[in-house]
């Protein structure tokens, strides 16, 4: 299904935006008295998440998206959550060499660490007094 359950961009000014999940919370509870299936109520909330993202990226004026996180060990919100972001002509990325989630995050500290033991300070410029010629 593509269904989704409704919610909410609230602008936040310029920082963020914040999303309302009153609705879907409320749809997804009356999906529940219903007795829909398990697997309808996850597909709609999937779903969701993945038009929030496109929602917070226009939000945001955005072009490329990261996805990073354990949330996204779950097969079907990675891949519709990327696709749909490529339909709407946004640049996902995302984990494929690495895990998503505590694992990658070791990696990640390894790299920002050598990164800043090998990055090269930027140049001081030069006062009157540090100035030699030569004649």
């Amino acid at each position: 299904t593509d269904e989704i359950y409704q919610f909410k961009i609230i602008d936040a000014g310029e920082a963020a935006a914040v999303i309302d999940w009153g609705t879907a919370f409320e749809e997804i509870i009356n999906d529940v008295d219903r007795q829909a299936s398990p697997a309808l109520i996850a597909a709609r909330f999937h779903n969701m998440l993945a038009e929030a993202a496109i929602c917070v990226a226009r939000h945001a004026e955005i072009e490329s998206v990261a996805l990073s996180g354990g949330c996204f060990q779950n097969r079907y919100l990675l891949e519709r959550i990327v696709r749909r972001l490529a339909e709407e002509g946004f640049r996902p990325y995302w984990h494929r060499r690495v895990p998503t989630n505590d694992g990658g995050i070791s990696l990640g500290q390894i790299l920002a660490a050598q990164m800043k033991l090998t990055a090269t300070p930027p140049a001081r410029k030069k006062t009157i007094k540090e100035v030699t010629l030569c004649v």
